[in-house]
């Protein structure tokens, strides 16, 4: 006697469990974008330190007649001693987090730190938080220089391109 036996034909899933994928796909995609957010903002944050490391670092070499003959560049004696942050340091040269370049030069008894390729979120936040004193004063994008703090809608107006360049001047 043979037994017979029909099989039903059967989906991989069912219309539940492709649901609650489509739900973990989107829910991961979210997370994602999050982190993404997350660590975009940690560039600029880690910049500013940074910048406030080279420039506490320029002042330590300060003499009796200044920084050195103007256009001096400053920035090997600053990989010298170790006093870059966590500059990207390739040979003589230093570049930021968005691969731009970094420039420092003595100016007699002043010096400018110029950074290049600064995204536009990152040169607001920057240029509000870097002069805040009436020593230091701001240039963006090779504009009139700014004495003293910079206000958000200054900032905003200045910083207008996607790659934006920035010079602080400082004792």
């Amino acid at each position: 006697m043979a037994i017979s036996r029909h099989n039903k034909q059967r989906g991989f899933l069912s219309i539940d469990g492709v649901m609650w994928l489509m739900l973990i796909a989107i829910a991961l995609g979210f997370i994602a974008y999050l982190g993404f957010k997350m660590l975009s903002g940690s560039d600029v944050a880690i910049e500013q330190s940074n910048i406030a490391t080279i420039i506490g670092n320029t002042k330590k070499l300060k003499g009796s007649t200044g920084y050195g003959t103007s256009g001096t560049n400053l920035v090997p004696s600053l990989i010298a001693i170790d006093g870059t942050g966590s500059m990207g340091v390739s040979g003589s040269t230093l570049t930021n987090q968005w691969n731009g370049s970094v420039t420092n030069v003595s100016n007699g008894m002043t010096f400018t730190l110029t950074e290049t390729n600064v995204p536009k979120s990152a040169c607001i936040t920057l240029v509000t938080k870097i002069a805040k004193d009436k020593q230091t004063s701001t240039a963006i994008n090779g504009g009139t220089s700014t004495a003293g703090e910079i206000l958000g809608a200054a900032a905003t107006t200045s910083c207008s391109s996607d790659a934006n360049t920035i010079a602080w001047t400082t004792y």
